[in-house]
């Protein structure tokens, strides 16, 4: 008998490792996730590990590359590889004293997957318990069998996608802190893990976000912070501070994106340019070259809230009504509902300059009113990381931003 760490998806198990832990699947977790418990009877055992919402993880996952289509394609893959190894070994014994071990289809697997994590193992029948532990059984061994062939991130990723959003998914380790093993349970885990990860492979490091300034890259980061701190470590927004003549516009941001790809930047990184007139005509040339595959440029979603949001000019002093997505769509205008109602109105947009070639006005917020907004919500985000998100306050502006880079790549 060993001591093993597996991966829990609420009750089950999977992904077993004996006598240690798998530091990519670990790399994955954040310190402030390690749960330590000591048993409080006797028949009780220590809980000690990281636990992780599914959501949270398949997200992590995503950002890092391995969405359900790779997951989906790396199963496929290892399944063939696996059988084409079997008949190797099959062949090699001749002895046909061994059956010949067989795995699912990749849809089947997938199925049953489901099927095993949809019905989380609570039985007063001992009849139906050893039913299922048996169903369960064939599945955990046939994922088990694939690690050798398939990344275990991937098989990781097919069982978040199997799971419930609010599923509780961990790292446990509690078999490791006992006798023979004796692993410090202080000891930082995930963090030593992430740090040793990004140091070896470019695949595992922060997504890398480009912004058209230090103040888009500021505030982004101040607000993923809130509303979406299972990413802090795995998306990273630049911040070109200190930089000498480091500018702050969408010309400035292609000129990095050039960069980039001329200094052959292996790391994963987008560009995000602001949704108005100006961003989309700075970004317009860059988009219609062909970008490495590591590179995604695009710009802020459109937003319900900028769809019908009063403007002033060119021809009138009086708000007007007009879709603004695409043509005054800086980061402001994403920062909520509540932050731009200034004195009980919502601050105008004011259109300034026509683009012929795009055939519309650029508008911004009047330079006042931005630096007013900017403030405002700097002190929105210092509340939230005090008392939480609450209800009258609006981040789905910077929701949407945060979950369009996310899944920029697919």
């Amino acid at each position: 008998m060993g001591h093993h760490s597996y991966i829990t998806v609420g009750r089950r198990t999977f992904l077993f490792s004996r006598d240690g832990y798998d530091s990519e699947l670990a790399a994955l977790f954040q310190e402030n996730e390690r749960v330590y418990l000591q048993a409080i009877v006797e028949d009780d055992v220590d809980r000690y590990g990281y636990y992780a919402l599914a959501w949270q993880l398949r997200q992590r996952l995503h950002v890092q590359g391995f969405t359900d289509a790779r997951a989906l394609a790396d199963l496929k893959n290892g399944i063939e590889q696996w059988r084409v190894d079997e008949a190797e070994r099959q062949q090699r014994e001749r002895s046909g004293s061994s059956e010949p071990r067989s795995l699912p289809d990749a849809d089947g697997l997938i199925a049953a997957l489901r099927d095993v994590i949809a019905i989380q193992p609570v039985f007063e029948d001992p009849e139906l318990e050893w039913e299922d532990h048996s169903r369960a059984g064939e599945v955990v061994e046939a994922i088990d069998e694939l690690r050798f062939h398939v990344d275990a991130r991937s098989l990781l990723r097919l069982l978040l996608e199997s799971a419930s959003e609010e599923t509780e998914v961990g790292l446990d380790l509690h078999e490791l802190i006992g006798c023979c093993i004796e692993m410090d349970a202080d000891q930082p885990v995930a963090e030593s893990a992430r740090v040793s990860q990004l140091a070896t492979v470019s695949t595992n490091a922060p997504l890398i976000v480009l912004t058209e300034g230090r103040t888009d890259s500021r505030l982004l980061q101040m607000a993923m912070a809130v509303t979406h701190p299972h990413l802090v470590g795995f998306v990273k927004f630049i911040d070109f501070d200190g930089v000498s003549g480091a500018e702050g516009n969408v010309s400035a941001l292609a000129k990095t994106v050039y960069s980039f790809i001329a200094a052959g930047v292996v790391n994963r990184f987008v560009a995000i340019a602001d949704n108005d007139t100006e961003g989309h005509a700075g970004l317009a040339k860059l988009k219609r070259e062909s970008l490495p595959e590591n590179c995604r440029v695009t710009h802020y979603p459109d937003l319900a809230l900028l769809s019908s949001y009063p403007t002033v000019g060119p021809y009138s002093d009086e708000p007007v009504l007009a879709d603004v997505n695409g043509r005054a769509g800086s980061l402001e205008m994403y920062l909520g509902h509540d932050i731009l109602t200034i004195d009980g109105s919502v601050v105008p947009v004011q259109w300034r300059s026509y683009n012929p070639l795009l055939k519309r006005y650029h508008g911004t917020l009047m330079e006042p009113d931005k630096k007013a907004v900017q403030d405002a919500f700097k002190w929105k985000v210092e509340c939230a990381r005090r008392n939480g998100i609450t209800p009258e306050s609006d981040w789905t502006g910077i929701r949407a931003i945060i979950e369009h880079i996310v899944h920029v790549f697919g």
